[in-house]
Protein backbone atom coordinates (compact mmCIF):
# COMPACT_ATOMS: atom_id res chain seq x y z
CA UNK A 1 0.00 0.00 0.00
CA UNK A 2 1.17 3.13 -0.82
CA UNK A 3 2.12 6.22 1.43
CA UNK A 4 -0.67 8.30 -0.27
CA UNK A 5 -3.46 5.63 0.49
CA UNK A 6 -2.47 5.19 3.70
CA UNK A 7 -2.80 9.07 4.69
CA UNK A 8 -5.89 8.98 2.66
CA UNK A 9 -7.19 6.13 5.05
CA UNK A 10 -6.26 7.24 8.41
CA UNK A 11 -8.13 10.76 7.31
CA UNK A 12 -11.16 8.72 6.50
CA UNK A 13 -10.80 6.87 10.04
CA UNK A 14 -10.49 10.05 11.94
CA UNK A 15 -14.00 11.78 10.27
CA UNK A 16 -15.23 8.03 11.20
CA UNK A 17 -14.27 8.41 14.97
CA UNK A 18 -17.13 10.86 15.94
CA UNK A 19 -14.59 13.97 16.33
CA UNK A 20 -12.70 12.82 19.15
CA UNK A 21 -9.18 13.95 19.62
CA UNK A 22 -6.30 11.40 18.45
CA UNK A 23 -2.70 10.84 18.51
CA UNK A 24 -1.22 9.47 14.93
CA UNK A 25 2.07 7.64 15.35
CA UNK A 26 3.95 6.20 12.51
CA UNK A 27 6.46 3.40 12.07
CA UNK A 28 9.20 2.67 10.19
CA UNK A 29 11.95 -0.10 9.67
CA UNK A 30 9.59 -2.55 10.37
CA UNK A 31 5.98 -4.00 9.79
CA UNK A 32 3.71 -0.99 10.02
CA UNK A 33 0.80 -0.72 12.49
CA UNK A 34 -1.47 1.69 13.83
CA UNK A 35 -2.18 2.66 17.62
CA UNK A 36 -5.04 4.48 18.06
CA UNK A 37 -5.57 6.02 22.31
CA UNK A 38 -8.91 6.99 22.29
CA UNK A 39 -11.82 7.04 24.60
CA UNK A 40 -14.31 6.03 21.75
CA UNK A 41 -16.05 2.45 22.13
CA UNK A 42 -15.88 2.01 18.38
CA UNK A 43 -15.02 -1.32 17.19
CA UNK A 44 -11.74 -0.45 15.24
CA UNK A 45 -10.15 1.29 19.09
CA UNK A 46 -11.21 -2.10 20.64
CA UNK A 47 -9.89 -4.48 17.72
CA UNK A 48 -8.11 -7.59 19.23
CA UNK A 49 -6.15 -7.55 16.32
CA UNK A 50 -4.67 -3.94 16.27
CA UNK A 51 -3.66 -4.56 20.08
CA UNK A 52 -2.06 -8.16 19.77
CA UNK A 53 -0.04 -6.56 17.04
CA UNK A 54 1.18 -4.02 18.40
CA UNK A 55 2.48 -5.68 21.28
CA UNK A 56 4.68 -8.24 19.32
CA UNK A 57 5.60 -6.73 16.57
CA UNK A 58 9.21 -4.77 16.93
CA UNK A 59 10.38 -1.99 14.65
CA UNK A 60 11.32 1.82 14.92
CA UNK A 61 8.58 3.97 16.42
CA UNK A 62 8.01 7.49 15.06
CA UNK A 63 5.68 10.03 16.85
CA UNK A 64 4.16 12.29 14.93
CA UNK A 65 5.27 15.77 16.82
CA UNK A 66 2.23 17.25 15.99
CA UNK A 67 -0.62 15.03 17.50
CA UNK A 68 1.40 13.40 20.05
CA UNK A 69 1.40 14.25 23.79
CA UNK A 70 4.00 11.73 24.94
CA UNK A 71 8.08 13.06 25.70
CA UNK A 72 9.36 10.34 23.20
CA UNK A 73 10.96 6.78 23.46
CA UNK A 74 12.79 5.50 26.53
CA UNK A 75 13.79 2.06 27.88
CA UNK A 76 10.96 1.47 31.11
CA UNK A 77 8.06 3.09 28.65
CA UNK A 78 6.67 -0.64 28.27
CA UNK A 79 7.34 -0.16 24.73
CA UNK A 80 9.94 -1.83 22.99
CA UNK A 81 11.85 1.10 21.17
CA UNK A 82 14.70 0.55 18.55
CA UNK A 83 17.82 -0.86 20.15
CA UNK A 84 15.54 -2.48 23.25
CA UNK A 85 15.76 -6.05 23.35
CA UNK A 86 12.89 -6.05 25.75
CA UNK A 87 11.13 -3.68 27.66
CA UNK A 88 8.54 -4.58 30.34
CA UNK A 89 7.86 -1.19 31.57
CA UNK A 90 9.45 -1.34 34.62
CA UNK A 91 13.14 -1.14 36.66
CA UNK A 92 13.30 -4.39 38.51
CA UNK A 93 16.68 -6.08 37.39
CA UNK A 94 15.49 -9.34 38.94
CA UNK A 95 13.02 -10.17 35.95
CA UNK A 96 13.42 -11.36 32.65
CA UNK A 97 13.91 -7.95 31.36
CA UNK A 98 16.70 -5.93 33.07
CA UNK A 99 15.97 -2.60 33.74
CA UNK A 100 18.33 -1.82 30.73
CA UNK A 101 16.09 -3.18 28.41
CA UNK A 102 18.20 -6.18 27.75
CA UNK A 103 16.96 -9.63 28.20
CA UNK A 104 17.71 -11.18 31.48
CA UNK A 105 20.97 -13.97 30.60
CA UNK A 106 23.26 -15.65 33.13
CA UNK A 107 26.67 -13.78 33.27
CA UNK A 108 24.40 -10.40 33.34
CA UNK A 109 24.79 -9.79 37.09
CA UNK A 110 21.74 -9.98 38.50
CA UNK A 111 20.05 -12.68 39.67
CA UNK A 112 17.05 -13.51 37.89
CA UNK A 113 14.10 -14.42 40.34
CA UNK A 114 12.84 -18.10 40.35
CA UNK A 115 15.49 -18.76 37.34
CA UNK A 116 18.90 -18.18 39.06
CA UNK A 117 20.47 -18.90 42.32
CA UNK A 118 23.23 -16.24 41.65
CA UNK A 119 24.66 -13.88 38.81
CA UNK A 120 28.04 -12.78 39.49
CA UNK A 121 28.58 -11.32 36.21
CA UNK A 122 32.07 -13.06 35.70
CA UNK A 123 32.95 -16.34 34.02
CA UNK A 124 34.79 -17.48 37.04
CA UNK A 125 33.44 -20.76 38.06
CA UNK A 126 35.52 -21.28 40.71
CA UNK A 127 33.74 -18.85 43.46
CA UNK A 128 30.93 -18.89 44.91
CA UNK A 129 28.92 -18.63 41.81
CA UNK A 130 28.93 -20.78 38.75
CA UNK A 131 29.39 -19.84 35.04
CA UNK A 132 25.97 -21.63 35.12
CA UNK A 133 24.02 -19.05 37.81
CA UNK A 134 24.03 -21.41 39.89
CA UNK A 135 25.27 -21.70 43.89
CA UNK A 136 28.77 -23.84 44.20
CA UNK A 137 28.20 -26.81 45.73
CA UNK A 138 30.07 -29.62 46.95
CA UNK A 139 29.62 -32.49 43.71
CA UNK A 140 29.18 -29.82 41.09
CA UNK A 141 32.12 -30.98 39.74
CA UNK A 142 33.64 -27.58 40.12
CA UNK A 143 36.49 -27.20 42.28
CA UNK A 144 35.33 -24.00 44.73
CA UNK A 145 38.94 -22.42 45.12
CA UNK A 146 39.75 -22.19 48.84
CA UNK A 147 36.89 -24.35 50.22
CA UNK A 148 37.16 -27.09 48.40
CA UNK A 149 40.70 -29.54 47.69
CA UNK A 150 38.67 -31.41 44.77
CA UNK A 151 35.05 -32.18 43.64
CA UNK A 152 34.34 -34.71 41.35
CA UNK A 153 30.38 -34.32 41.01
CA UNK A 154 29.86 -37.56 42.24
CA UNK A 155 28.61 -39.12 45.56
CA UNK A 156 31.18 -42.03 45.94
CA UNK A 157 32.53 -41.27 49.27
CA UNK A 158 35.53 -44.11 49.08
CA UNK A 159 37.31 -42.63 45.41
CA UNK A 160 39.88 -39.72 45.45
CA UNK A 161 37.51 -37.00 46.40
CA UNK A 162 35.05 -37.44 49.37
CA UNK A 163 31.74 -36.00 49.61
CA UNK A 164 32.58 -33.32 51.36
CA UNK A 165 34.91 -32.44 48.60
CA UNK A 166 38.38 -33.25 50.23
CA UNK A 167 40.59 -34.62 49.10
CA UNK A 168 41.05 -38.07 51.24
CA UNK A 169 43.97 -39.05 53.60
CA UNK A 170 44.15 -41.66 56.07
CA UNK A 171 42.18 -40.55 59.46
CA UNK A 172 39.56 -38.56 57.90
CA UNK A 173 36.78 -41.62 58.94
CA UNK A 174 36.77 -42.95 55.19
CA UNK A 175 37.65 -45.73 53.86
CA UNK A 176 39.72 -44.88 50.59
CA UNK A 177 39.28 -47.96 47.99
CA UNK A 178 42.68 -49.68 47.08
CA UNK A 179 44.21 -47.34 49.08
CA UNK A 180 43.12 -48.08 53.07
CA UNK A 181 42.44 -50.98 54.64
CA UNK A 182 40.06 -49.44 57.54
CA UNK A 183 39.65 -45.40 59.05
CA UNK A 184 38.58 -45.29 62.03
CA UNK A 185 39.34 -41.15 61.81
CA UNK A 186 41.48 -41.65 65.00
CA UNK A 187 44.93 -41.88 66.02
CA UNK A 188 44.61 -44.63 68.51
CA UNK A 189 46.81 -47.72 67.58
CA UNK A 190 45.88 -49.65 70.28
CA UNK A 191 42.75 -50.03 68.72
CA UNK A 192 41.58 -52.42 65.49
CA UNK A 193 42.56 -50.40 63.33
CA UNK A 194 46.54 -48.48 63.51
CA UNK A 195 47.30 -44.21 62.57
CA UNK A 196 48.50 -45.81 59.13
CA UNK A 197 44.71 -46.93 58.32
CA UNK A 198 46.06 -50.58 57.90
CA UNK A 199 43.91 -52.99 60.33
CA UNK A 200 45.61 -53.92 63.58
CA UNK A 201 47.23 -57.67 63.21
CA UNK A 202 49.72 -59.32 65.78
CA UNK A 203 53.48 -58.13 64.55
CA UNK A 204 52.38 -54.46 63.86
CA UNK A 205 54.86 -53.20 66.54
CA UNK A 206 51.47 -51.87 68.57
CA UNK A 207 49.83 -53.64 71.03
CA UNK A 208 46.27 -54.10 70.52
CA UNK A 209 43.93 -53.15 73.61
CA UNK A 210 42.65 -56.54 75.33
CA UNK A 211 43.16 -58.63 71.95
CA UNK A 212 47.31 -58.40 72.52
CA UNK A 213 49.65 -59.34 75.50
CA UNK A 214 52.53 -57.94 73.84
CA UNK A 215 53.78 -56.69 70.05
CA UNK A 216 57.54 -56.65 69.44
CA UNK A 217 56.60 -55.98 66.14
CA UNK A 218 59.35 -58.87 64.93
CA UNK A 219 59.55 -62.61 64.06
CA UNK A 220 61.96 -63.41 66.95
CA UNK A 221 59.60 -66.12 68.83
CA UNK A 222 62.13 -66.28 71.63
CA UNK A 223 62.52 -62.54 72.65
CA UNK A 224 60.15 -62.50 75.12
CA UNK A 225 56.85 -61.57 73.08
CA UNK A 226 56.12 -64.99 71.00
CA UNK A 227 55.17 -64.35 67.13
CA UNK A 228 51.52 -65.25 68.54
CA UNK A 229 51.89 -61.94 70.44
CA UNK A 230 51.58 -63.47 73.95
CA UNK A 231 53.99 -62.63 76.41
CA UNK A 232 56.67 -65.38 76.94
CA UNK A 233 55.84 -67.95 80.18
CA UNK A 234 57.46 -70.98 81.39
CA UNK A 235 55.83 -73.77 79.86
CA UNK A 236 54.75 -72.35 76.50
CA UNK A 237 57.16 -74.79 74.87
CA UNK A 238 59.66 -72.07 73.37
CA UNK A 239 62.73 -71.73 75.15
CA UNK A 240 62.90 -67.82 76.08
CA UNK A 241 65.49 -65.44 77.22
CA UNK A 242 66.33 -66.44 80.72
CA UNK A 243 65.32 -70.14 80.34
CA UNK A 244 67.55 -73.07 79.90
CA UNK A 245 64.54 -75.44 78.54
CA UNK A 246 61.11 -75.52 77.99
CA UNK A 247 59.36 -78.51 77.48
CA UNK A 248 55.87 -77.03 77.33
CA UNK A 249 55.01 -79.33 80.33
CA UNK A 250 54.58 -78.93 84.61
CA UNK A 251 56.23 -82.24 85.03
CA UNK A 252 58.91 -81.16 87.87
CA UNK A 253 60.79 -85.13 87.34
CA UNK A 254 61.88 -85.18 83.87
CA UNK A 255 64.92 -83.62 82.62
CA UNK A 256 63.03 -79.73 82.83
CA UNK A 257 61.43 -79.01 85.36
CA UNK A 258 58.14 -76.39 85.70
CA UNK A 259 60.57 -73.36 86.07
CA UNK A 260 62.33 -74.01 82.83
CA UNK A 261 65.84 -74.69 83.92
CA UNK A 262 67.10 -78.01 83.07
CA UNK A 263 67.36 -80.31 86.04
CA UNK A 264 70.26 -80.34 88.41
CA UNK A 265 70.64 -82.10 91.46
CA UNK A 266 69.98 -79.01 94.40
CA UNK A 267 66.91 -77.54 92.46
CA UNK A 268 64.31 -79.09 94.45
CA UNK A 269 62.75 -81.44 92.06
CA UNK A 270 63.56 -85.01 91.98
CA UNK A 271 64.71 -86.30 88.71
CA UNK A 272 62.74 -89.88 87.79
CA UNK A 273 65.80 -92.57 87.48
CA UNK A 274 68.83 -90.36 88.49
CA UNK A 275 68.20 -88.72 92.27
CA UNK A 276 67.15 -90.46 95.05
CA UNK A 277 66.19 -87.27 96.67
CA UNK A 278 66.37 -83.62 96.11
CA UNK A 279 65.88 -80.50 99.13
CA UNK A 280 67.51 -78.18 97.39
CA UNK A 281 70.55 -79.18 98.83
CA UNK A 282 71.88 -80.85 101.94
CA UNK A 283 68.73 -81.52 104.32
CA UNK A 284 68.13 -83.91 107.03
CA UNK A 285 67.13 -86.99 104.68
CA UNK A 286 69.11 -85.73 101.54
CA UNK A 287 73.04 -85.27 101.24
CA UNK A 288 73.89 -82.20 98.76
CA UNK A 289 74.42 -85.26 95.86
CA UNK A 290 71.02 -85.88 95.97
CA UNK A 291 71.41 -89.59 97.01
CA UNK A 292 69.45 -90.58 100.92
CA UNK A 293 71.71 -89.51 103.66
CA UNK A 294 73.30 -92.39 105.48
CA UNK A 295 75.29 -92.20 108.02
CA UNK A 296 78.16 -94.41 106.34
CA UNK A 297 77.72 -93.56 102.84
CA UNK A 298 80.96 -91.03 103.06
CA UNK A 299 78.90 -88.07 102.70
CA UNK A 300 79.44 -85.73 105.48
CA UNK A 301 75.55 -84.33 106.44
CA UNK A 302 75.85 -81.78 108.98
CA UNK A 303 72.12 -80.99 108.86
CA UNK A 304 71.15 -84.85 109.21
CA UNK A 305 73.25 -84.17 112.65
CA UNK A 306 76.43 -86.00 111.09
CA UNK A 307 79.76 -85.04 112.29
CA UNK A 308 81.87 -86.71 110.04
CA UNK A 309 81.20 -89.52 107.83
CA UNK A 310 84.20 -91.88 106.88
CA UNK A 311 81.80 -94.08 104.25
CA UNK A 312 83.06 -98.00 106.48
CA UNK A 313 82.02 -98.98 109.92
CA UNK A 314 85.29 -99.28 111.22
CA UNK A 315 85.08 -98.37 115.11
CA UNK A 316 88.54 -98.31 115.61
CA UNK A 317 89.25 -94.70 113.58
CA UNK A 318 88.30 -91.09 114.11
CA UNK A 319 85.03 -91.43 112.92
CA UNK A 320 82.98 -94.14 114.65
CA UNK A 321 79.21 -95.35 114.31
CA UNK A 322 76.71 -92.44 114.14
CA UNK A 323 79.02 -90.72 112.16
CA UNK A 324 80.33 -89.01 115.77
CA UNK A 325 84.27 -87.95 116.03
CA UNK A 326 86.02 -90.98 118.07
CA UNK A 327 85.61 -89.74 122.04
CA UNK A 328 87.71 -91.10 125.01
CA UNK A 329 84.02 -92.42 126.73
CA UNK A 330 82.15 -93.30 123.41
CA UNK A 331 82.68 -97.25 124.02
CA UNK A 332 84.94 -97.74 121.11
CA UNK A 333 88.76 -98.08 121.32
CA UNK A 334 90.54 -95.41 119.01
CA UNK A 335 92.98 -97.53 117.44
CA UNK A 336 96.90 -95.83 118.46
CA UNK A 337 95.12 -93.42 120.00
CA UNK A 338 93.19 -94.77 123.42
CA UNK A 339 94.79 -97.92 125.44
CA UNK A 340 91.22 -98.91 126.06
CA UNK A 341 87.61 -96.89 125.99
CA UNK A 342 84.97 -99.07 128.31
CA UNK A 343 82.11 -96.27 127.47
CA UNK A 344 81.72 -95.06 131.60
CA UNK A 345 82.68 -92.72 134.06
CA UNK A 346 84.10 -94.89 136.26
CA UNK A 347 88.20 -94.01 136.59
CA UNK A 348 89.04 -97.01 138.95
CA UNK A 349 87.53 -99.76 136.47
CA UNK A 350 89.40 -101.81 134.45
CA UNK A 351 89.70 -98.70 131.76
CA UNK A 352 90.52 -95.06 133.47
CA UNK A 353 88.34 -91.53 132.20
CA UNK A 354 90.82 -90.68 130.02
CA UNK A 355 90.50 -94.09 128.69
CA UNK A 356 93.99 -95.19 129.49
CA UNK A 357 94.46 -98.93 130.56
CA UNK A 358 94.13 -99.84 134.37
CA UNK A 359 94.72 -103.49 134.06
CA UNK A 360 96.59 -105.34 136.04
CA UNK A 361 98.88 -108.11 135.28
CA UNK A 362 97.91 -111.65 136.19
CA UNK A 363 100.51 -114.12 138.24
CA UNK A 364 99.11 -117.16 137.13
CA UNK A 365 98.09 -117.81 140.23
CA UNK A 366 94.84 -118.66 142.35
CA UNK A 367 94.15 -115.69 143.98
CA UNK A 368 93.26 -115.74 147.83
CA UNK A 369 89.64 -115.19 147.56
CA UNK A 370 88.54 -117.52 149.81
CA UNK A 371 86.31 -116.57 152.18
CA UNK A 372 82.44 -116.91 151.62
CA UNK A 373 79.74 -113.77 152.31
CA UNK A 374 76.78 -112.53 150.31
CA UNK A 375 75.40 -116.10 150.69
CA UNK A 376 71.50 -116.25 149.09
CA UNK A 377 71.42 -119.81 148.00
CA UNK A 378 68.36 -121.69 149.65
CA UNK A 379 69.72 -125.32 148.96
CA UNK A 380 70.24 -127.93 151.51
CA UNK A 381 74.08 -127.56 151.30
CA UNK A 382 75.67 -124.63 152.72
CA UNK A 383 79.73 -125.35 152.41
CA UNK A 384 81.96 -122.80 151.72
CA UNK A 385 83.34 -123.81 147.68
CA UNK A 386 85.40 -120.33 147.88
CA UNK A 387 88.28 -122.13 150.26
CA UNK A 388 88.61 -125.38 147.41
CA UNK A 389 89.88 -125.17 144.24
CA UNK A 390 88.91 -129.40 143.25
CA UNK A 391 85.52 -130.67 143.05
CA UNK A 392 84.88 -133.08 146.49
CA UNK A 393 81.64 -134.51 146.54
CA UNK A 394 81.43 -132.75 150.23
CA UNK A 395 78.79 -130.91 152.13
CA UNK A 396 81.29 -128.47 153.45
CA UNK A 397 82.42 -127.80 150.06
CA UNK A 398 79.29 -127.80 148.31
CA UNK A 399 76.66 -124.48 147.98
CA UNK A 400 73.06 -125.45 146.45
CA UNK A 401 71.14 -123.04 144.51
CA UNK A 402 67.30 -123.77 144.56
CA UNK A 403 65.74 -120.36 142.89
CA UNK A 404 67.31 -118.00 139.95
CA UNK A 405 69.24 -114.82 140.88
CA UNK A 406 70.40 -116.47 144.46
CA UNK A 407 74.37 -116.00 144.26
CA UNK A 408 77.33 -116.04 146.68
CA UNK A 409 80.33 -113.80 147.08
CA UNK A 410 84.42 -115.39 147.34
CA UNK A 411 86.30 -112.16 148.85
CA UNK A 412 90.07 -111.77 150.31
CA UNK A 413 92.71 -109.48 149.31
CA UNK A 414 92.30 -107.79 145.96
CA UNK A 415 94.42 -109.15 143.33
CA UNK A 416 95.19 -109.22 139.62
CA UNK A 417 93.23 -112.05 137.94
CA UNK A 418 91.97 -112.66 134.06
CA UNK A 419 90.04 -116.28 135.17
CA UNK A 420 87.08 -117.48 136.82
CA UNK A 421 86.45 -121.24 137.14
CA UNK A 422 83.95 -123.66 138.97
CA UNK A 423 83.49 -127.12 139.86
CA UNK A 424 80.10 -128.70 140.37
CA UNK A 425 78.51 -131.58 141.86
CA UNK A 426 78.09 -133.59 137.98
CA UNK A 427 77.52 -137.17 139.28
CA UNK A 428 73.69 -136.32 137.85
CA UNK A 429 73.65 -133.72 134.91
CA UNK A 430 70.69 -132.74 136.62
CA UNK A 431 72.52 -130.91 139.42
CA UNK A 432 74.55 -128.93 137.23
CA UNK A 433 73.08 -125.07 136.12
CA UNK A 434 74.59 -121.69 134.90
CA UNK A 435 75.96 -119.02 136.76
CA UNK A 436 76.78 -114.99 135.85
CA UNK A 437 80.34 -114.07 137.28
CA UNK A 438 80.53 -110.48 138.63
CA UNK A 439 84.41 -109.01 139.54
CA UNK A 440 83.43 -106.34 142.72
CA UNK A 441 79.97 -105.64 141.13
CA UNK A 442 80.99 -105.57 136.95
CA UNK A 443 79.83 -108.50 134.81
CA UNK A 444 82.93 -110.40 133.54
CA UNK A 445 80.43 -113.37 131.68
CA UNK A 446 78.55 -116.07 132.27
CA UNK A 447 79.87 -119.85 133.20
CA UNK A 448 77.07 -122.69 131.60
CA UNK A 449 77.77 -125.92 133.01
CA UNK A 450 75.40 -128.17 131.12
CA UNK A 451 76.54 -130.56 129.16
CA UNK A 452 79.84 -130.06 131.03
CA UNK A 453 81.96 -132.48 132.91
CA UNK A 454 82.91 -129.38 135.87
CA UNK A 455 85.04 -131.94 137.96
CA UNK A 456 88.68 -132.07 138.92
CA UNK A 457 90.65 -128.87 139.16
CA UNK A 458 88.41 -125.48 138.60
CA UNK A 459 91.88 -123.94 137.10
CA UNK A 460 91.80 -127.07 134.39
CA UNK A 461 88.23 -128.26 134.06
CA UNK A 462 87.05 -126.36 131.37
CA UNK A 463 84.84 -124.59 133.14
CA UNK A 464 85.82 -120.98 133.60
CA UNK A 465 85.15 -117.78 131.39
CA UNK A 466 88.51 -115.73 130.66
CA UNK A 467 88.60 -111.52 130.60
CA UNK A 468 90.84 -108.73 130.38
CA UNK A 469 92.86 -108.87 133.27
CA UNK A 470 91.30 -106.61 136.39
CA UNK A 471 92.02 -106.73 140.17
CA UNK A 472 88.57 -107.82 142.07
CA UNK A 473 88.32 -108.35 145.67
CA UNK A 474 85.09 -109.86 145.59
CA UNK A 475 84.15 -112.56 142.79
CA UNK A 476 80.21 -113.25 143.15
CA UNK A 477 78.11 -116.12 141.41
CA UNK A 478 74.88 -116.01 140.70
CA UNK A 479 72.44 -118.61 139.31
CA UNK A 480 70.62 -117.64 136.35
CA UNK A 481 68.06 -119.13 134.08
CA UNK A 482 69.74 -122.18 131.60
CA UNK A 483 66.64 -123.71 130.35
CA UNK A 484 67.19 -126.67 131.82
CA UNK A 485 64.35 -128.71 133.87
CA UNK A 486 66.06 -130.33 136.53
CA UNK A 487 64.33 -132.88 138.92
CA UNK A 488 65.67 -135.34 141.75
CA UNK A 489 68.12 -133.05 143.20
CA UNK A 490 67.07 -131.74 146.60
CA UNK A 491 64.07 -132.68 146.19
CA UNK A 492 63.44 -132.04 142.53
CA UNK A 493 62.90 -127.87 142.91
CA UNK A 494 64.65 -125.81 139.90
CA UNK A 495 67.16 -124.54 139.91
CA UNK A 496 68.75 -127.54 141.26
CA UNK A 497 72.51 -126.67 141.02
CA UNK A 498 75.19 -126.96 143.27
CA UNK A 499 78.76 -125.33 143.16
CA UNK A 500 81.57 -127.64 145.02
CA UNK A 501 84.54 -125.18 144.11
CA UNK A 502 85.51 -121.48 143.14
CA UNK A 503 88.89 -120.32 141.68
CA UNK A 504 90.11 -117.16 140.52
CA UNK A 505 93.66 -116.49 139.04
Amino acid sequence: MGLGTFLLLAIVGLGCSGGQETTSTTFTGGPTMTSSASTSTSSASTSPTSTTDMSTTAGTAVTDPETSTSAGPSCGDGVIDAGEDCDDGNSSDNDACTSSCVEAACGDGFVWEGVEACDDGNEDDTDDCLNICEAASCGDGVIQEGVETCDDGNQVSTDACTNECLLPECGDGIVQEGIDECDDGNNDDTDACLSTCMAASCGDGYVQFRVEACDDGNDVDNDGCSNTCALATCGDGLVQEGEECDDGNDDDSDMCPSNCLSAVCGDSYVQEGVEECDGGGESDVCDDDCTAATCGDGTLNVTAGEICDDGNEDDTDACVSGCVDATCGDGFVYAGMEECDDGNNVDDDMCANDCTSNQCQASGLRAPLNSISDDSASGCWSGNPCAFDSYSFNSSHGQNFQAFAQGVTCGGVKTCVENVGITTYSSLTVCQGKWDVLCDGVMLGSIDTNGKACTGKAMTNGCKISFPARECSKIRLVSAADNNNVQGCCGGQSPDSMLTGVSAW
